[in-house]
């Protein structure tokens, strides 16, 4: 029997186990150091590969601010392109945070981010990259406001972001895992608050000085 179109249609049903709004974590590296591009084919990336001596770079926004947002637009004839935004602020001007997004400046980008469900998308492409654009406010301390940098990334795209279920190679700081295929396991509080979404099969390194308690269920 031949293999199934990756544009055959399917069941349409949402995932088993919580749904959490909202962006965990993201990286980005340049569009032109992906290498051997999967143009086609199924939407899932099983794994990406960077020319060598590239990395992904982290992006460590603050918390809760980052949003990712697939808009399609109609192109008539031609088909349907994915405009690309992603927004987020980062915190507290310094030397080295300026210098940093400076380097982006007119750069072409592409991101990786992971949502609270464990879940890993690329936004961009080698052919269709994301460009970078940041505004900054000093604050104003009678109205309790702090300085921070407001990031966005923009980008137009002939298909949807695509999942990622590989692995990426950040800059200081090792091997990052995408959801793969094996599953994912959800730490919470009592109170049902996400702490951590883990692959399967990986170490839980406990770092806190305080005695933990903890269900399996």
């Amino acid at each position: 029997m031949p293999d199934a179109s990756p544009y055959e249609l399917r069941n349409l049903a949402q995932a088993p186990g919580d749904n959490v709004g909202g962006i965990e974590a993201a990286w980005y590296a340049l569009a032109s150091d992906l290498v051997s591009f999967p143009v086609g084919g199924e939407l899932p990336i099983d794994q990406l590969t960077l020319r060598p001596g590239a990395s992904w770079y982290q992006l460590v926004s603050t918390r809760g601010t980052v949003r990712y947002k697939q808009t399609p637009k109609d192109l008539g004839r031609h088909g349907t392109s994915y405009a690309q935004k992603l927004t987020g602020t980062l915190a507290r001007h310094s030397a080295e945070l300026a210098q940093g997004l400076e380097a982006l400046e007119g750069q072409a980008l592409v991101l990786l981010y992971r949502d609270h469900n464990g879940q890993v998308q690329l936004v961009g492409t080698p052919a269709q990259p994301l460009a970078w654009t940041d505004a900054y406010d000093a604050g104003e301390i009678s109205a309790g406001q702090r300085n921070n940098y407001d990031w966005t990334l923009l980008g137009e795209t002939p298909r949807r972001a695509r999942p990622y279920l590989g692995t990426w190679q950040v800059s200081s700081g090792g091997l990052q895992l995408g959801a793969g295929t094996g599953g994912t396991i959800v730490l919470r509080t009592t109170g049902g608050r996400v702490l951590a979404v883990v692959p399967a099969g990986k170490t839980i390194i406990l770092t806190s000085g305080f005695q933990a308690g903890y269900q399996i269920s």
